[in-house]
Formats: structure tokens, sequence, C-alpha cells
């Protein structure tokens, strides 16, 4: 079985799945080590005699080498189990010798919350940048996960007459689309962002994304990260990660009355279940429900 062969069909699978491409990226990776560590143990790479005993020991290898965090361990797991699930059902192996493989235990890590002095500052930092204080604007007054914001087009900001301005998300992979109201706060910084308008050279055009590259592509997760990690830095934060500008949200939400149905449409969670843990985070709650997003 050609290895090389086998990871292009691989890839083209999980693309016909509608798996996006930093996934796709990350599975094929993930696979990619695996067959390094077959090779080192089974030299040469023959997928067809890989068995759950291999597998499990190529995982208590990853767990015992505190290289890699439990998460990662787990997702590397999905990875292969839905390879060797794709070579079962293609009839390219006769078993799956994932299927017995087990996900470690993992440690419910609690959501940090960032106070109103955390986040006021860093948005002070922020200010020194448009780009970057418009992008910590919307994950914080939106909710908006950091994918969501580096596919973030020019024309899914829609400002209306009437004043009923929101962003639209569009479906991607497992995820629906969906229309978020924006908050005056928001609003402004996204109007003062598109009002300036940058002027590439090699453009003859607007650009298409909100926030672009030079040559036009949007901005990548990892850049947007490294961005704002500074500037948590810089503010003094501690111990804090972009998604936390979700959590606040969500949080501050709750704690001001909008209703747990709304929000889980806002946030995009795919049950209330899920936006109903945050309960246990807030220091009050306002009787009174609503379904209007509070400004941060």
């Amino acid at each position: 079985m050609d290895y090389q062969v086998i990871a292009k069909e691989f890839v083209s699978y999980l693309s016909g799945k509608g798996r996006s491409e930093s996934t796709i990226i990350a599975y094929k990776k993930d696979i990619s080590q695996l067959c390094d560590y077959i090779q080192k143990n089974n030299n040469p790479i023959k997928l067809e005699n890989v068995t759950p005993d291999l597998l499990q020991n190529y995982i208590d290898s990853l767990i015992s080498s505190n290289t890699v965090t439990l998460k990662t361990v787990s997702r590397k797991i999905n990875s292969l189990k839905t390879f060797f699930k794709f070579l079962y059902s293609e009839g390219k192996l006769k078993d799956n010798p994932a299927r017995s493989v087990q996900h470690p235990k993992l440690q419910p890590v609690t959501p940090r919350i960032l106070t109103s002095l955390e986040y006021r500052s860093i948005r002070d930092v922020a200010r020194s940048n448009h780009k970057h204080y418009t992008m910590v604007e919307l994950l914080l007054q939106t909710g908006l996960r950091i994918g969501e914001l580096s596919r973030l087009k020019r024309a899914d900001v829609v400002f209306n007459k009437d004043g009923k301005n929101y962003l639209y998300i569009t479906a991607y992979s497992s995820l629906r689309d969906r229309k978020i109201e924006l908050n005056p706060l928001v609003f402004q910084a996204l109007q003062d962002y598109l009002n300036r308008n940058p002027v590439i050279s090699n453009f003859d055009h607007t650009p298409e994304y909100l926030f672009f590259t030079k040559s036009g592509k949007p901005v990548l997760i990892r850049n947007i990260r490294t961005a704002l990690n500074r500037i948590f830095v810089k503010a003094g934060i501690k111990n804090a990660t972009v998604n936390d500008l979700r959590n606040t949200f969500i949080v501050y939400q709750l704690e001001n009355g909008i209703r747990l149905e709304k929000l889980a449409e806002i946030v995009g969670h795919k049950k209330a279940s899920t936006t109903q843990r945050y309960l246990q985070f807030l220091e009050t709650r306002n009787r009174k429900e609503h379904t209007r997003i509070t400004p941060l």
C-alpha cells in the first residue's frame, strides 16, 4: 500500500466530508507522525500490518514523552481513528485496528473569565493598531471564534439604514450560519476600520476579506493569535488566550440577563447545554431576561 497515494486519497476524503483546512492539515501531520513511528518500530511502513497494540504503544509513547498535552494526544487519536476508519471503509484493510484505541481522561479546564480591568487594558493597548483593535472589539463584543474572525469578509459586515447592523457568519464545516447584532462599540470600531480602507499597491480592487495580508489573503489564525498574545503581554494580562475573550463575552451576557437559548444562537453553540455550563461562573444574574447583546 503506497502511503503517498493513500495520504492524497485521505485528504480528498476529508475535503469531501467538509472538514476545515486547518483540520485537514493537522490530521495529515498527525498521520505522518504515526507513520514515522511505525517505520521505526515496524520497518518498512506497512499499514496493513498495524495492530491495536502498536497504535496503543504509539499513544502511550506520546503521553510518556510529556512533549504534548493530553488534549493534543486526544486530537491525534481522532486523526488516526478517522484515518483507519477511512482505510477500512474503502476496503484497503480487512479490519480497523484503531477501533479499540482509548482516549486519555482529560481534566476539565476552567474557562478564564477576564475582569473588566483586564479587558479594558487589552482594549487600551490594542488602540495603537486599528486592525488589532477591531479584532479585539469583534471578539469581545460578539463572542466570535478566532477561525470565524479569520474568515470574515467585508460583505459579512452589514450596515442597515434602520440601525439594525449585524455580522453575518457563513456556514463552515459543521457550523451553521448565523447573524450577530453589532452593538454601538463594535459598530464604531468597524466603521473606523473600514473608513480607513487600507490601500495596497498591487491591488486594483478592494480586498475581499475583512482582515487580509499583503497578498489579499485572509490573515492566518496563528498570526491573529500571535498578535493578540503580544497585546496580552503588553497589557500585563497573564495566562490569557484569545478564547478567553469569547469566554468573557458569554459570561458577561449571561450576567446581564440575556436568554440562554438566544446566547447559544449568537455564539454558535449547537446545544444550549454547552452555554448553560457557563452559568456556574456567574457572580450575579439579572432576573429580567432579554435578547439584546450588552456592550462590554
